[in-house]
């Protein structure tokens, strides 16, 4: 079960990043589903790209960095504790990563609508 886990926290890490870099890139517009939603990234689609294009370099980095840390727990097949460390340390990282990506991203969508707006 924890190299299932593993395995896909891993993907997901990667997937996390992906998905932000394709809201960065206009691939995903404004949505209700995916992406970094807050109120300011959700005012338009200008906010939107500027706020997930400000976080897409915290969001590669930390996802190959969570990958890395869930794919080096399959190197202890033999250590079930070892592995369950690996799994914690790859979620701090990534939630880290996602608090500190939205941040990024509404500064940058509020810069965003100030030059969109410039009577906000």
């Amino acid at each position: 079960m924890l190299i299932f886990s593993l395995l896909l926290l891993a993907a997901c890490s990667l997937g996390i990043a992906a998905l932000n870099h394709a809201c960065a890139v206009g691939k995903i517009k404004k949505n209700p589903l995916v992406g970094i939603r807050t109120a300011k990234t959700m005012v338009s689609e200008i906010t939107w790209q500027a706020g997930h294009a400000a976080a897409v370099q915290p969001m590669w980095v930390s996802g190959i960095a969570a990958a890395a840390i869930s794919l080096a727990g399959l190197l202890f097949l033999d250590s079930p504790n070892t592995q369950i460390v690996m799994v914690f340390l790859a979620c701090a990282l990534l939630v880290t990563a996602v608090i500190y990506g939205a941040k990024l991203a509404n500064t940058a969508a509020v810069e965003a609508l100030a030059n969109e707006n410039p009577r906000r």
